[in-house]
């Protein structure tokens, strides 16, 4: 439980932090779109099987704070049907990145995940790393398409497994 409570303080902060004064020179972009995410078999081996989906497609609601240069901040809620990660309810995963590049981008963040079917109702925080190419589709918007890969400690990233690779688009309107 204290895992998650740092999580989502750290998930406010990043939110203030990006949400800079009217008075900074920044682009601010909202969007919505999708995420296809694929069941890893160690959740079976872990005696999930109960209701999990092999794969689904999940909902997420975006927002970007860009203040300038190469780096920009974003906040996502992803909504999964039931079914997702040994959730047998719906869920929710409120997640945080920091992002570097223009047109190709990648970046770090984390996240957690909430469901009623979960012991205590939030999972452990996880890690994700992204890549993804950001399209000026017509002016102020833009689809972003990218690969996700989460983990659940950073020695993962140095043995990176394709078949937990993750596809996402979102389109997104900047104001």
């Amino acid at each position: 439980m204290r895992k998650s409570l740092i999580a989502i303080a750290a998930l406010a902060a990043l939110a203030l932090l990006g949400g800079a004064s009217p008075a900074a020179a920044g682009e601010h972009r909202i969007g919505f779109g999708f995420h296809y995410w694929k069941t890893i078999d160690e959740l079976e081996d872990q005696g999930f099987d109960q209701d999990i989906e092999e794969d689904g497609l999940s909902q997420i609601v975006s927002y970007q704070y860009l203040p300038g240069g190469l780096i920009r901040f974003e906040i996502d809620v992803e909504y999964f049907d039931k079914g997702f990660g040994g959730a047998v309810d719906s869920a929710f995963s409120p997640q945080a990145y920091v992002l570097f590049g223009s047109a190709f981008y990648a970046g770090v963040g984390f996240g957690i995940t909430n469901s009623s079917s979960f012991e205590d109702d939030w999972s452990d925080p996880y890690y994700a790393a992204r890549a993804g190419i950001d399209l000026l589709l017509l002016p102020k918007i833009h689809l972003d398409i990218n690969a996700n890969y989460r983990f659940d400690a950073w020695s993962e990233l140095e043995e990176v497994e394709t078949e937990i690779l993750t596809l996402g688009a979102i389109v997104r309107f900047s104001f």
